[in-house]
């Protein structure tokens, strides 16, 4: 396979919020860099906080809009949306409140593929609209 179509193959995952099949995509070293504050997370955090997400924020979309590929590279521009329809916990035991607010947002996902056709680095771009409305929900708390 070409990286276009092991790239492809894992963001298709994650638009079927095909969580075993995103695992098995990623290298054991991947990291992923991003929200919030560009942090970096290995492959098992990765794999915990999307798991948390897809069980907090229902009804979850992925439309690939545009796909550029050079070497391992792939990016994709993708427009995601999903609904805070369950609670959120935090690493420190609060729990965030659903609001059963949406949004939609347009999004970009840098994915490198390592020589073992594995995603081993990936580049979230999220703009802050889902940021704002975890922000809110946290503010709503007291």
């Amino acid at each position: 396979k070409t990286p276009l179509e092991i790239a492809r193959a894992w963001i298709d995952a994650a638009a079927r919020c095909d969580l075993p099949a995103i695992r098995d995509g990623m290298a054991e070293n991947c990291l992923r860099y991003g929200e919030p504050d560009w942090m970096v997370m290995g492959k098992a955090d990765y794999i915990a906080g999307y798991t948390q997400y897809l069980t907090s924020f229902s009804d979850y979309r992925l439309e690939i809009v545009n796909t550029v590929t050079s070497g391992m590279t792939t990016v994709f521009e993708m427009i995601e949306s999903a609904t805070f329809s369950a609670p959120y916990p935090l690493p420190d035991g609060r729990v965030i409140q659903p609001s059963g607010d949406t949004y939609t947002d347009r999004v970009c996902t840098w994915v490198e593929v390592d020589e073992d056709g594995l995603i081993s680095e990936i580049r979230a771009y999220i703009p802050s609209t889902r940021g704002q409305l975890m922000a809110n929900a946290m503010a709503a708390m007291g």
